[in-house]
């Protein structure tokens, strides 16, 4: 049976990463693409500044760091603040993104590979993946994990919330096998779901 291609998606605090750990422990290569979007974005920099420095300097946010790199949460708050600006910015960082995750597939296609992303179902990699583990959990849970985890600004937190609203009815007519895994209870309950799946899938 030939290696899989799984897709790791959800909404914001749901459960991903642990996810991605946990299919990590039974072998698989596992890429984090908030990771690759750090390294794409290193590499469009000087376009996405020449691109949003304006917008930022109205709103009073300096975009790059004292290093020169860019402040990916300064970033944030000026593509999230308008839909237009962000669909700019993905116009942008997603071919970098594409091109970097293929690289990956290619080179770990002998070990089965996990591309943990949020917005997959965006990218034309989603045609190459063998099925989708769509994590999910109540928004009240998430809402809290959000705010332990990242110390994110409580607008800011509902602004990613609202634009991920509908996320699993984005893959509904991608013609592309998707399964959804809650995840509200203990890490071994959640675990114990994935292996099942994986089980029921020949993994």
């Amino acid at each position: 049976m030939p290696q899989p291609v799984i897709g790791l998606t959800g909404p914001m605090c749901a459960g991903k990463n642990q996810a991605q750990t946990i299919l990590a422990r039974y072998g698989f290569a596992v890429l984090d693409t908030d990771e690759t979007a750090h390294e794409a974005l290193e590499c469009v920099r000087d376009r996405v500044i020449e691109e949003f420095s304006a917008v930022a300097l109205e709103k009073g946010i300096q975009l790059t760091n004292s290093d020169g790199s860019i402040d990916r949460r300064a970033l944030g708050a000026v593509v999230f603040s308008n839909p237009e600006l962000l669909a700019r910015h993905e116009e942008i960082i997603y071919p970098k993104i594409n091109e970097l995750i293929n690289q990956f597939i290619e080179e770990n296609k002998d070990s089965g590979v996990v591309i943990n992303a949020p917005l997959l179902y965006k990218s034309p990699v989603l045609q190459r993946c063998t099925f989708v583990i769509f994590v999910s959990a109540p928004v009240v849970l998430r809402f809290i994990r959000a705010i332990r985890r990242d110390s994110l600004p409580i607008m800011q937190i509902f602004r990613r919330f609202i634009a991920q609203k509908h996320l699993f009815a984005q893959y509904i007519g991608k013609n592309v096998d998707i399964k959804r895994v809650d995840n509200r209870g203990s890490i071994r309950a959640f675990e114990r779901k994935l292996a099942k799946l994986l089980s029921y899938k020949g993994y």
